[in-house]
């Protein structure tokens, strides 16, 4: 069985404790998405034999179409051992392990500030970098921290961020400058959350159409200074 038709027939009773968690293809992902997306992805391996579980929280206020795990890490098990989908004591030690690890820092997750907070005061060893100039500008702009946003977006435009370094992420750098960059120039709080939405929609359309189902567009901070 595929990773989708797994999650449902082995874990169907976590959706019955949990009727804020949907499954949507090989993700766990908690509802509503309003800007902030939480959500576990859960990889099979050796021809469904076991899988990797690893959580993540983004937000969609950017022009990518991917869902990056930059913030969150994987699910480990106490004991050394696999996943396996076939351990009859599996599902329950697997919603232990959500519920204690995941589920707090997902339902503390509501809004855009929710997750800068999560980011700054909870880092993982790696995440120094992690609200840098091109997420940065895109999250504090729908955050309405223009000031901050115009900061980010100064280091893209002149070069003065990794994500500028030749072949890296030039058409995503362009993107934010050249989409944003007039609007916040301007401090046109209207445009800027006009590009936001047109971003977000651009990227739940690359998605599976669950997550589409369980999105409910809402204004950006931005809009209401």
């Amino acid at each position: 069985m595929s990773s989708s038709q797994l999650i449902k027939s082995r874990l169907a009773p976590l959706f019955a404790r949990h009727p804020d968690l949907v499954p949507v293809g090989r993700w766990i992902v908690m509802k509503p998405i309003r800007h902030v997306m939480r959500g576990v992805v859960l990889t099979s391996w050796e021809k469904g034999e076991y899988f990797l579980p690893q959580w993540a929280v983004t937000h969609f206020c950017e022009p990518v179409g991917n869902f990056p795990l930059n913030w969150g890490e994987r699910l480990y098990r106490d004991s050394p051992g696999l996943w396996l989908w076939d351990d009859p004591d599996m599902p329950e030690y697997f919603f232990s392990k959500l519920e204690s690890v995941v589920l707090p820092v997902f339902r503390s997750i509501q809004t855009l500030d929710d997750l800068v907070a999560y980011v700054e005061t909870k880092p993982l060893p790696y995440r120094d970098f992690e609200i840098d100039e091109l997420r940065g500008a895109c999250l504090h702009a729908a955050r309405g921290d223009l000031e901050t946003a115009r900061s980010k977006l100064d280091d893209l435009r002149n070069g003065r961020s990794y994500w500028c370094m030749p072949g890296f992420a030039e058409a995503e750098v362009a993107a934010v400058v050249d989409g944003l960059g007039p609007a916040l120039d301007k401090g046109d709080r209207l445009a800027i959350a006009r590009q936001l939405a047109n971003w977000e929609q651009a990227r739940m359309a690359k998605l599976p159409k669950g997550f589409a189902r369980i999105w409910e567009p809402t204004p950006f901070p931005v809009e209401t200074p």
